[in-house]
């Protein structure tokens, strides 16, 4: 029996990001209120590297409290434990146009990803269906939403960032898991090649 094709995992860095971030705001096909989800959805994962179902569980308090004191703590689902998120000053700056108006509101009890008519909850099934196909038509085989958070651990490895901190940033509870997450990018890799060669070269000199 044939073994299917193990696909390679990709990860979503700066310039993926910004692809999405561009044609999510340019594509004439979305709807207005889709178009908001997907937009605070991408900005929020590239900046936390949360899972989809816990940025799901994101209120709007919690949006204020990064925006005014740079973190915020989110109960985890089907967990008792919390996960603390942090807001840079990048992250705030591209943060607070998305949710502005709704800040203004005198409920901040209301999900952040929701249906436009009522200000209900999306089902998570049909919610992660969409954001990944969104991914994979921009840009294409291997992305998920997942790979916000192989990027994002995988770049904050790539500045030497201890692992330990990596992991506690991230949420996970063993920094072994955080470690599994690494994946050199093909620039790193290319990198890599050009140094080896280099070094190489010079032993022949």
């Amino acid at each position: 029996m044939k073994k299917g094709i193990k696909r390679i995992k990709e990860s979503i860095t700066k310039d993926e990001y910004k692809k999405l971030l561009h044609f999510s705001q340019n594509d004439p096909n979305i709807k207005e209120n889709t178009r908001v989800n997907l937009l605070r959805t991408f900005t929020i994962l590239y900046y936390t590297g949360m899972r989809i179902n816990e940025l799901q569980q994101l209120r709007l308090y919690h949006i204020q409290e990064l925006l005014e004191k740079g973190e915020t703590k989110l109960l985890l689902p089907k967990t008792t434990s919390e996960r603390k998120l942090f807001a840079s000053t990048q992250f705030k700056k591209e943060l607070k146009p998305l949710f502005e108006e709704q800040l203004q509101s005198d409920t901040l009890d209301i999900r952040v990803i929701t249906k436009k008519s009522t200000n209900s909850s999306i089902n998570s099934d049909v919610f992660i269906k969409q954001v990944n196909s969104k991914i994979k038509e921009i840009l294409g085989d291997g992305y998920t939403s997942h790979s916000f958070r192989q990027g994002l651990i995988t770049q904050m490895a790539s500045k030497q960032i201890n692992a330990k901190i990596i992991s506690k940033f991230i949420g996970h509870s063993d920094v072994k898991t955080t470690m599994g997450y690494i994946k050199p990018t093909d620039d790193d890799v290319k990198g890599a090649m050009i140094r080896w060669r280099k070094l190489d070269i010079s032993k022949l000199l």
